[in-house]
């Protein structure tokens, strides 16, 4: 009996955490858009703030989804601490949404609702339609998993050893609370996942294992244990990021601290609202969503004193890392968040190689300034390694999270314009050196010359423009079109090097050697760059 009750539990248990994991990804990747421009829509209005938290929870149907990802935001300075604290609230009451889908106690159905939505995953094509089977055969599995898990259980309330054991565990006195209380933070913070304790909690009052009293304790202890998960998310965060981890944290345990000295009162209050003689899985998520709107509205007029007074215990991080992108705090958050913020990054990557263009293009008409543009130059090119490195390192974790098709082909799009762009700018530095190796050994180019590579300069300036333009609208024409542009720069690129070794051959004079190979590396360096060009298109356009 003992094998037979452990392998239902932990069987029921294991399909329930299986079937959250299903439903929670699926609605993120099916509203995965929405979450991410629900909250850009943020104002500094922490109502809205609240209700955009509630919103979002809801449709990730994790509210250490939607905190984790206002962390992230928050550490990308794409939020206020402020706007932060108020989605964090908003997802404490959201996040009450899965109790009471918890308390429809239809565990009975579990299992056809999976089987309905197996079959039809296995017939359908489309992406999306099949996302939301898994969605749907997620739902069926929490059920199925409540189910079992309330089957295994049932016979523990006619063993004296058991009603023993969990008769120590009443929240009759206030010690006894906070003890009841503990337990369900701890049990949450290693599953990390309070629905899975809240499942566990409602099967355990439902077969008589507990009382009521017991259950809202550890539905107490549960809200905060759940906090843990975006304690973790902080680390390495910047400061302000850390603040809005903390305040998730601090707002869960003053919540649970005036839950468990004002206990009997609190249970008094929740007669009101449902009986749990009637329906102990209503009763319990009853209890779940009043702690949490009563500790809202309790801190909606202090969410400005909690950031000031946080903004005093975090002090303001210096640790000397340098970050040019915002995508290394946003690696806990939404694939189609991380994917939107590399476009983000790719096309300011292109305003610099624009600079560096720009430059250039001065310099051909007066070197004087030679020196220090090399060095700014030089400088835009360390910024792009940089910019290099943190899209990779950001886009590299999510291509490992099983994305729909559509976002890995964007993901590879990105990640491949990413590095043509670093090594261009690769090139045009090295443009800029030589221009300023020729300087230093008094070495002069003719004007044939420099109006060559002035023209070269512009030519793969307007192609490049063409195709990061193409590339920011998503326009595979533009991509086609730009072809003449590539061509026209190699037919360029031909006669120069042609009439170059044509004037060596025939020239009297002999022609330095240092200006001979210091041209020829120059106008290599631009051909070379625009074959990077030319490789993006053969990305998007598939040629």
């Amino acid at each position: 009996m003992y094998l037979d009750v452990f392998f239902k539990v932990v069987g029921g248990l294991g399909l329930f955490l299986y079937g959250m994991e299903n439903m929670s990804s699926g609605m993120q990747k099916i509203a995965g858009e929405k979450l991410k421009k629900t909250l850009a829509a943020l104002t500094t209005n922490r109502i809205m703030a609240i209700i955009m938290g509630i919103f979002v929870t809801g449709m990730a149907q994790s509210s250490s989804v939607s905190t984790v990802m206002t962390i992230g935001f928050i550490n990308a300075s794409l939020l206020t601490l402020q706007q932060g604290l108020g989605v964090i609230l908003g997802a404490n009451v959201g996040t009450t949404i899965t109790g009471w889908l918890l308390a429809l106690n239809i565990g009975k159905y579990g299992l056809p609702i999976v089987g309905f939505a197996a079959i039809t995953f296995m017939f359908l094509k489309g992406e999306k339609s099949r996302t939301r089977a898994l969605t749907i055969m997620g739902f069926g599995f929490i059920f199925l998993g409540l189910e079992l898990m309330s089957t295994g259980l049932s016979p523990l309330r006619t063993l004296p050893e058991f009603i023993e054991l969990f008769h120590s565990f009443k929240a009759h006195t206030f010690l006894g609370v906070i003890k009841v209380a503990l337990v369900g933070a701890l049990l949450t913070a290693v599953v990390q996942s309070s629905a899975a304790t809240l499942g566990i909690t409602i099967t355990l009052a439902v077969q008589g294992l507990i009382d009521y009293p017991t259950a809202v304790a550890l539905v107490l202890g549960e809200n905060v244990g759940t906090t843990v998960t975006a304690l973790f998310a902080s680390i390495g965060a910047n400061s302000n990021a850390k603040r809005a981890a903390y305040a998730h944290t601090l707002i869960n345990i003053v919540g649970v601290m005036w839950a468990t000295v004002l206990f009997k009162p609190y249970l008094k209050l929740l007669e009101n609202f449902s009986d749990p003689t009637v329906n102990m899985s209503t009763a319990i998520a009853t209890a779940h969503t009043i702690f949490n709107i009563v500790n809202v509205i309790l801190f909606i007029p202090f969410v400005g004193y909690l950031a000031k007074f946080l903004c005093k215990i975090v002090k303001d991080d210096d640790n000397g890392i340098v970050r040019v992108t915002r995508l290394s705090s946003l690696m806990v958050t939404l694939p189609s968040v991380i994917i939107s913020q590399t476009k983000t990054e790719v096309l300011a990557m292109a305003s610099n190689i624009k600079e560096v263009f720009f430059k250039l293009e001065e310099l051909y008409y007066d070197d004087s300034k030679l020196e220090a543009y090399c060095e700014e130059i030089n400088n835009i090119e360390y910024k792009l390694d940089l910019y290099e490195k943190e899209v990779s390192d950001a886009n590299f974790s999510i291509l490992n999270k099983g994305l729909q098709a559509s976002y890995v082909e964007e993901t590879r799009g990105n990640l491949i314009t990413c590095d043509e762009y670093e090594t261009i700018s690769d090139y045009l530095a090295r443009v800029s050196n030589g221009l300023r190796r020729l300087k230093s050994d008094d070495i002069h180019l003719t004007d044939i010359k420099k109006e060559t590579l002035q023209k070269l300069n512009s030519m793969v300036f307007d192609f490049f423009d063409d195709i990061n333009k193409a590339y920011d609208t998503n326009n595979k024409e533009l991509f086609i079109v730009s072809i003449k542009k590539y061509t026209a720069i190699k037919n360029l690129y031909k006669e120069a090097r042609n009439e170059h070794f044509a004037n060596e051959a025939t020239n009297n004079d002999i022609m330095p050697s240092k200006l001979s190979t210091g041209y020829m590396d120059i106008l290599n360096y631009y051909r070379r760059a625009t074959d990077h060009i030319y490789n993006i298109i053969e990305h998007f356009a598939k040629i």
